[in-house]
């Protein structure tokens, strides 16, 4: 019995200690806005964890982009990192399925692999990004379901959830999380004027998703 709660014991002490994590992003404006790798470094300070990062994110990238870029490739190989944080442009997820199969897919799986041969143990991460506040307009004529929030959010989440189960990745979902802050606090507001961007308070939250994806700790202990 000593030895159970020895181990026990150990394991929390370890869980709650300090870590270290590596941390590539990679993709455009909805990552760069507010400068969201350092506000999740800065979260992760908070509570003695510390976030070493790089970016890469021009705007308006595609996976598609990333994925011939040397750039972004020599930031691949620039490190072991411990994740690589893949976002793609904000709407191509959420079109028809036609396109997304081959516009969308092929080069996330891409982009997976180089990173996994840079680094076998590297876990990708797909940052699962939000509808617009008002839906896709440019679009909705001819794809229906972007006419609404809940339309294109539904189907960004549901491309997302693909692309890490096909890529044995992980998922941030930071637009669940948006979701839930748009039902249960709408005064809190999340986008910038042009209805797409997040303001701070929007890439505070995507912050707090990926400081728990990442370290995989309790978010409410960040201050």
């Amino acid at each position: 019995m000593k030895s159970i709660h020895f181990f026990f014991f150990l394991f929390i002490s370890l869980s709650l200690s300090a870590q270290t994590k590596k941390v590539l992003f990679i993709g455009n404006s909805y990552t760069n806005y507010n400068n969201l790798p350092q506000l999740t470094a800065n979260a992760a300070l908070s509570v003695g964890d510390t976030l070493i990062h790089q970016k890469h994110t021009p705007g308006g990238a595609r996976l598609s982009d990333h994925a011939s870029n040397q750039n972004a490739l020599n930031k691949i190989k620039s490190e072991d990192w411990d994740h690589v944080v893949l976002q793609e442009q904000s709407q191509l997820p959420s079109f028809g399925d036609w396109q997304v199969q081959s516009e969308v897919y092929p080069f996330a799986a891409t982009l997976c692999d180089s990173i996994r041969s840079n680094n076998a143990c590297t876990r990708p991460i797909f940052y699962m990004t939000w509808g617009r506040e008002n839906g896709d307009q440019s679009n909705c004529d001819v794809l229906p379901w972007l006419c609404t929030y809940e339309g294109m959010d539904s189907m960004l989440n549901l491309r997302y959830r693909i692309m890490a189960d096909d890529n044995e990745a992980y998922v941030s979902p930071v637009g669940e999380v948006w979701h839930y802050i748009r039902d249960n606090h709408p005064e809190i507001d999340l986008y910038t004027g042009d209805g797409s961007h997040p303001t701070i308070r929007g890439s505070y939250l995507a912050a707090i998703t990926f400081y728990t994806i990442t370290f995989q700790k309790d978010p409410t202990l960040i201050t």
